[in-house]
């Protein structure tokens, strides 16, 4: 899995929807999403794409069914056209039964988006780049742990996606020597303190940090033990609650970082 010569610039959206996660990479004519926000999102990520000139889809991925994550994917999918979807394999036992996961799984059958189980050592070559699935390592009994976990590398710079995985199956792929270094990584669980332990961070070791977090949310997201744990690396740190969308450039060596506000 050798990652392609660079030509061009490859741009990494992180789309202000409140509390949720979606994620736009497009570049070099092609164009993937990872999730889409709550149920309210979809729209605001459908007109989101239009405006950054995006028309289809070579993938979406749905990191895990909660509806932060999934809520707006069935309306990107019935508006823009989309090849495959990945989400993770998921036990029997933990297969949703919510309005939102059936509206997806109705959305795609409608349009006709191919579903496919993707787990660690899938890859493919999208945007220009390498995107490789590294997570989940195996079965967990919470769904934010079965997290897919993605990095996509584009020359020699490396985005590190990892939905609301939590603090274990973190160890778990530190533990079974995953390499999970990158230039950006995007906070695990909106900054909560069960991510992102100091360990997995300094694994990772980014220069740039982004968290994807509602304004006042309830949760308190992102924690003070976060911000202070980022704050003691002294990298970069952009939130959508404070930034709204963030966009990061890159040419395959640098990356240029702009925002809303």
């Amino acid at each position: 899995n050798t990652v392609p010569a660079p030509s061009g610039e490859v741009r990494v959206h992180f789309i202000d929807v409140g509390q949720g996660d979606s994620i736009l990479v497009e570049g070099n004519g092609e164009a993937f999403l990872i999730d889409a926000g709550e149920n309210n999102q979809g729209d605001t990520v459908a007109g989101y794409l239009t405006a950054a000139g995006v028309d289809e889809l070579q993938l979406a991925i749905g990191t895990h069914p909660h509806s932060d994550h999934i809520g707006g994917l069935d309306v990107v999918l019935e508006g823009i056209p989309t090849s495959t979807l990945w989400m993770p394999g998921l036990p029997d036992s933990m297969i949703p039964t919510t309005k939102t996961y059936n509206d997806l799984l109705d959305a795609m059958e409608a349009t006709g988006t191919e579903g496919v189980l993707a787990g660690p050592g899938d890859t493919l070559e999208i945007c220009g780049g390498l995107l490789e699935v590294l997570g989940p390592l195996t079965d967990y009994d919470d769904l934010n742990d079965m997290s897919l976990v993605t990095r996509f590398t584009y020359g020699d710079t490396s985005f590190l996606f990892t939905g609301d995985m939590e603090q274990g199956p973190e160890g778990d792929l530190l533990e079974a020597g995953v390499d999970v270094s990158a230039d950006l990584l995007k906070m695990g669980h909106h900054g909560s303190s069960t991510s992102s332990s100091r360990a997995f961070v300094e694994a990772v070791d980014p220069e740039v940090f982004v968290i994807t977090v509602g304004e006042g949310n309830s949760y308190g997201h992102p924690h003070k033990e976060t911000l202070s744990l980022l704050d003691s690396l002294d990298a970069e740190v952009w939130r959508t609650d404070l930034n709204g969308s963030i966009v990061v450039t890159t040419d395959g060596s640098e990356m240029q970082i702009s925002s809303e506000r």
